[in-house]
Parts: C-alpha cells; structure tokens; sequence
C-alpha cells in the first residue's frame, strides 16, 4: 500500500467552544467551534461521537457576516460555516498540543574581582552580536570593542573599583552606532512598587553550586519574576549577597549559586538566616549588580553608575568588591499593521544572539580574570502571525482569496470581506495549538496509489483564553478515548534558554 507524503492541512482560530453540544452548525456564532455530528448538531465535548455517529466533523461558525459578495449570488457562501472532512476515529492517527511558549531574550553576562583592574590598566570588553537579525540588517555578523581607559585612581589607590570599569567599557558598547540597535543593559524587576520582605530559608542545598529555596512570607505585596535580583543580609552578622532569582512561583523564589562577598561565607542550607532582608531591584535597567560590603550592594544602571549614584570604592580589594555587567538582546523588527499586511512581509524567527568576551590588551582572549556566560535567545513559539498565514492559507483552499501586492488591494480587501480574518486574529498574541491528523481510505483504488489521503486539522486557541482551552482538553482527551490514540501532550512542553 502507497501513502501519500503529506496531509492536506486545514486551520482554524476559535474564540469560544460549544462545549455542551446541541447546537445546530448554521448557528454557530462567528468563531465558535464544535464536533458535529452526521445530523449537524453539535455534540459535547466530552462525549464528542454520538451513538449514531459513524462520522465527526469540525465544524467553526464564519467570520464572514456577509454571505455574498457585491449582492451577487453566484459569489456567495462567505457566512457558511467552516467544515472538516468526515473523522472516522478508526482513522484517527495522532493527536497532539503545542504550547505557546514565551520568547525570551539572550543575555551575555561578564563578572569582574576585586583584582582585575590594577591602576593604570584597562580591561577591554568584546560584545559580538550574531543571528538572523544582524545578517539581515548588516550583511554580517558585527562585533566592537569597549574599554575602560578613561577610569583614574586617586593617590595610594591600587586598583579600580570593577563597576567603575565596567560601567566604562559596556557603555562604549552600547553606544556604538552599529551594535546599539540590537543589545540594551539588560532589564530587571517586575515593575511594581512593593517588594516582599521577613522571608524564611528553608534548609535545602547550599553552597556555590547550589539551590536556596526561600518561602516568602504572607500572600500581599509584589512577587518575584525570573530575571530579578535579590540581597540576601544575615540580619545577625551583616553578612550580604546579591543574587537572581531563577525559579519564580507563588510565594516562593529560587536562587542558584549564590556567591559569598565578605568573610569568606558562603549562604547555605545551614546558613542562619532566619531574620533576613529580600530588596528587589525594581523596574527598569540594571546593567550592574554589585556585592560589597558597603552599602552600594545590589543592583545599579550604568547611568547611576555614571553620576554617582554608585559610590565606588577606593580600595575594592579591602573592601571585597565584586560586579557583573549584563546586556541583554533587544532586537525589533519593522512590522505593519492590518492595513497594509503581506504575507510575504518578513517576520523574525531566529532571536539576536550576545556574546560578551573579556580581551587582554593586545586584543587576545583574556581568561586571567574575569568570568562570562550566556544564554541563548529563545524565539515565542505559535504566535500570530504564524496563525494569519496559516489560516489565510486555508481561505485560499476554500476559494475565500486574499488580495495583496496592488496599489488597491487594500479596498479589494474589503470588497471580498477579507478582513474579517485580519481582525479575527491577534498578530501580537501567542496561540496553542491542537492538532488531530487522520486519513479517508479510497476503497475503490485499483492502482494501489495514494489509497489514503490524510489530512491535518489545526485549532488555534489564544493562549489567555483558558475557558476555550479547558474544553479543548476535554475534547482530545474525548476523542483520544474514542479511537484509542493518545493525546501527545509531550510536545506542550516550552523549552528553557541554555546557558553558555
């Protein structure tokens, strides 16, 4: 037997489920969606196959309020409602969900002792920017060069405070005219005012490779967010360290690798700290974190820096000061709206990629001091415009065209109702996505070619519509039941950003 390669594929976007059935397909109001049965009712999603039913169908209420075109009835059918071929769950092959996973931004990271800058040296920072948006804006991979050469010592001073270098360096780089479009300082906090506070450590890993979990106590005031940094003070000994919370659920925040900057402590699970302080860093920039034991530990701009808003330190070896630079990918491409959308207008699938890297000044790699890492840009997975396009696709198949690249198409557009899919659709939301691929045999087949045509049916869902969502779930898990396919929900896992 001979299959053919590919699924014929057929998309929807829904705003509402007919979850309790008994809806006949012509009422169906613009974008709700149900499982049909052979008399064109729809039936419930938990129990989408009737006793009767030998066939289901998709079934999507219209879009289109208008049913023809200009008043002629030879171009008519618009407000019809959107049907699927007949599913036999006997041939049903897969059932799957992806998730509408969130975009995250590459970081690129450089850490600087106490040590590193002696009077009368620089350090020389190297930022590479790398990825899809550099090679289409500059027809290459970019890179420059920073330097903290205009930093001075007073009389008697050793060395530099590193924030003070560092702050020099990685503002020469985000002002540079060509890397400046696709890197800023990377951004902290949450954006709200308060910030919790008489937290609890509970007893678990320690150590500069391990895991504090912190229970914040009570329920009111600002949670956390991933990215966000935080000072942990042993209100009995002073001791201090500023560090990132990396895992943020409710009432709960995680920090890994918590580095110690006085005395030579490290905060573990056996650390004391009962009666601790947790600060945030706010909204906004915060290129710099800074431990010391003064009064400058936490997190600064490198504008703050600049002004003095940062006292630095005259003597940072003594005073055990440490501090790491961080830029984060902020790359944005030119869109257009609904008014003038192509679908053969670009739309970026590939994340900038930051690379930070510490140069000794002959220009060479430099790994005496100086610690970087990163991670890797992750792009938002089944957005909007994906779902246009995809669903545009299916108006073509269905002789429901879209008219682009004439001076008048944008009224052409209007005339064929066209943009009521463009209004359907969130082009800046994110979408999951429910995918059920089966096949109608050809039992009259002499040849024994292609005797099995599949097709792919995509429901797209935005993803804060949690109502529809549920019933979604409901239906699949129905349906997997009824033809004895497993809903894959393995795929509905979003991936992490690597760290480098």
């Amino acid at each position: 037997m001979a299959y053919f390669n590919h699924a014929f594929r057929k998309c929807y976007v829904i705003s509402s489920v007919d979850a309790a059935g008994g809806t006949a397909s012509s009422a169906l109001t613009a974008g709700q969606f149900s499982v049909a049965g052979q008399d064109w009712q729809s039936n419930a999603v938990a129990a989408p196959v009737g006793a009767g039913d030998r066939h289901v169908y998709f079934v999507q209420g219209s879009y289109h309020t208008v049913d023809t075109i200009g008043n002629n009835p030879g171009h008519g059918g618009y407000s019809e409602s959107i049907k699927s071929k007949g599913i036999n769950p006997n041939y049903i092959s897969a059932l799957w969900r992806t998730a509408d996973c969130a975009a995250q931004a590459a970081t690129a990271s450089l850490s600087l002792a106490s040590d590193c800058v002696p009077c009368g040296s620089s350090i020389f920072l190297r930022m590479d920017v790398k990825g899809s948006p550099a090679l289409r804006f500059l027809n290459h991979n970019a890179y420059a060069i920073g330097d903290s050469a205009n930093v001075c010592c007073v009389d008697g001073q050793t060395h530099i405070d590193p924030a003070l270098a560092l702050e020099a360096a990685g503002a020469q780089l985000l002002a540079d005219p060509i890397l400046s479009p696709f890197a800023r300082e990377r951004q902290f906090g949450s954006g709200a005012a308060a910030i919790k506070s008489g937290a609890v450590v509970t007893k678990t890993g320690g150590g500069l490779d391990g895991l504090l979990t912190i229970t914040v106590a009570g329920t009111t005031g600002t949670g956390y967010v991933n990215g966000d940094l935080v000072s942990l003070v042993d209100a009995a000994t002073g001791v201090d360290a500023v560090a990132e919370v990396t895992n943020a659920v409710a009432g709960v925040i995680q920090v890994a690798g918590l580095t110690v900057v006085a005395a030579g402590r490290l905060f573990t699970a056996a650390s004391a700290l009962t009666a601790t302080t947790l600060t945030g860093s706010g909204a906004g920039a915060a290129g710099l974190t800074v431990g010391t034991v003064s009064a400058n530990v936490g997190s600064f701009s490198l504008a703050q820096v600049k002004a003095g808003t940062y006292v630095a330190s005259t003597d940072p070896v003594t005073d055990g000061v440490s501090a790491v630079l961080h830029i984060e990918g902020a790359y944005v491409d030119t869109q257009f709206g609904n008014c003038s959308f192509d679908t053969r207008d670009h739309y970026e699938k590939e994340p900038v990629q930051i690379i930070l890297s510490n140069l000794d000044e002959t220009g060479e790699p430099c790994n005496d001091c100086g610690v970087a890492s990163r991670t890797t840009g992750v792009m938002a997975q089944t957005s909007g415009e994906t779902v246009l396009r995809d669903v545009l696709m299916s108006e073509r198949y269905m002789q429901m065209p879209y008219n682009q690249g004439n001076p008048d198409s944008a009224r052409i557009r209007e005339i064929e109702h066209s943009d009521d899919i463009l209004a359907a659709v969130d082009r800046s939301g994110r979408y999951i996505a429910y995918n059920l691929l089966h096949s109608v045999p050809r039992f009259n087949n002499p040849s024994g070619v292609f005797d099995n045509d599949q097709y792919l049916l995509t429901v797209y869902v935005l993803s804060t519509d949690t109502a529809s969502q549920t019933d979604m779930n409901t239906l699949f898990t129905a349906l997997a039941t009824a033809s004895g396919v497993a809903f894959d929900i393995t795929t509905d896992v979003c991936g992490t950003a690597c760290t480098i």
